[in-house]
């Protein structure tokens, strides 16, 4: 995936059509951040990243 200023797009992407997930990542610690991060990165299809989105929106960790 690529990055933008350190955020894979498909996160910015997916954050920009779920106001909630902006939210739930700013309450994040920076470890568990991190994790999403590269979490993102690793995601192979739009399926994964929607299922980081999806869990980061109200069933993450």
């Amino acid at each position: 995936m690529v990055d933008i200023n350190g955020f894979p797009i498909g996160l910015m992407m997916g954050m920009a059509q779920k106001a909630d997930a902006v939210e739930a990542y700013s309450r994040l610690t920076e470890a568990e951040k991190e994790r999403v991060l590269n979490e993102c990165r690793d995601a192979k299809s739009k399926a994964e990243m929607d299922s980081i989105i999806d869990r980061l929106c109200g069933r993450w960790i």
